[in-house]
């Protein structure tokens, strides 16, 4: 029988105290007490979403400013989310640097591109190049025609 099932039976249906069934158990009270007020036994309470006016009010403005920036640099200069969250506190916007990164990575995470690696099982395919060498030997130097296979 489930642990949450015998502390619930033996408060509610023996009516032992929560703090005997925590001793006879070698459990803590507070345990012991968690289970017996569960409306039901194993159910998770489903986490509410919190409501971020911040991050609502600032999303529009960290897009506008990452998309300026990814149209008119390299990948490499790219905006960093410090240098975004200096451009906000700059125009007069109170905002945590943390909120701020994690607009950025969402805003990155959304926009790269899918990598699917190419997987090829032995013998399915091959490989083949084909190439010029020069070799010299003593008495002559010559162009070798060479092929690899891999």
């Amino acid at each position: 029988m489930d642990q949450v099932h015998v502390i619930r039976h033996k408060v509610l249906v023996e009516g032992l105290s929560r703090r005997e069934v925590a001793q006879q158990l070698g459990l803590s009270r507070n345990t012991v007490r968690k289970y017996v007020e569960q409306d039901e036994p194993g159910r998770i309470r489903p986490a509410i979403k919190r409501q971020r006016p911040v991050l609502d009010r600032v999303g529009p403005r960290v897009e506008e400013l990452l998309e300026a920036w990814s149209s008119r640099t390299t990948a490499k200069q790219r905006i960093t989310a410090t240098r975004v969250h200096q451009q906000l506190v700059s125009e007069g916007v109170a905002v945590g640097e943390t909120s701020v990164r994690k607009l950025v990575r969402q805003w990155r995470r959304l926009r790269t591109e899918g990598f699917v690696p190419l997987v090829h099982r032995a013998g399915d395919e091959a490989q083949v190049d084909f190439s010029r060498s020069r070799s010299i030997w003593p008495s002559s130097a010559s162009s070798v025609g060479c092929s690899c296979y891999g």
